[in-house]
């Protein structure tokens, strides 16, 4: 559950922008409202939210202060979940190229504008999480993100995650060709790679920690989509 945090002056603005956000996000929980810059920053400072809907016309004119404060720390949390509603007239120089930015919504605006960004914030966040799963399962067998067989090796495993219904996939007809145009190699660099970097895995990673993972009664070596698709189970 995504936590949302609306700053905006406007109670009007402030209501029509919670109740139809709250309508249409199952993932989505209102965390708070603040209506000036202090309230934002009590919260801000907090890191407690993920999403934040910034009015840059606050009452008290702060709107700016609080993307400046964010960049000035390195608030990592807020890189890329912050959607800017501002006057196109009075853009500020702080907000051009700002990664802490995902968006912007110009005056006037509809509300169904605030809600496409939402759904493009947490489907990221989404991903990256699933990602950071793959990857730790990956290294509790041991695997060298040095190669670059295992980063493809990851990829190829959230490519399978979404398409949810492909567990008889055919990595070298279907999967492999997205990591390769992605990476500009050859679907058999993908794949020897990926070959190479699992055989070292094999080699690097204790007897226990395979035959506990794969819940085998003898030691041997697993085949790449068992490999896959154990993983897939576990996430």
């Amino acid at each position: 559950m995504q936590k949302l945090l609306v700053i905006e002056s406007d109670i009007f603005k402030c209501i029509q922008i919670i109740n139809y956000i709250s309508k249409n996000n199952e993932n989505i929980k209102l965390y708070s409202i603040a209506f000036t810059y202090k309230e934002a920053m009590d919260i801000i400072e907090s890191k407690i939210v993920d999403i934040i809907i910034l009015d840059l016309k606050l009452a008290d004119d702060f709107g700016t202060e609080i993307i400046r404060y964010i960049q000035k720390n390195n608030i990592n949390k807020y890189i890329n979940p912050i959607i800017v509603i501002l006057d196109k007239r009075k853009e500020s120089s702080v907000l051009r190229k700002n990664p802490y930015i995902n968006s912007y919504i110009y005056e006037p605006y509809k509300i169904e504008d605030i809600q496409k960004n939402i759904e493009f914030i947490i489907k990221n966040k989404t991903k990256e999480i699933i990602i950071n799963k793959i990857n730790n399962e990956l290294k509790n067998l041991h695997y060298n993100f040095a190669y670059n067989g295992t980063k493809y090796l990851a990829e190829t495993i959230f490519e399978i995650y979404s398409k949810k219904d492909s567990y008889e996939e055919n990595l070298k007809r279907n999967i492999y060709p997205i990591i390769a145009k992605k990476h500009d190699k050859s679907v058999n660099t993908i794949h020897g790679n990926i070959k190479q970097a699992t055989k070292c895995m094999y080699l690097d990673c204790e007897e226990k920690v395979i035959n506990e993972y794969f819940n085998y009664s003898y030691f041997t070596q697993p085949k790449l989509k068992e490999i896959i698709y154990t993983i897939l189970n576990k996430i």
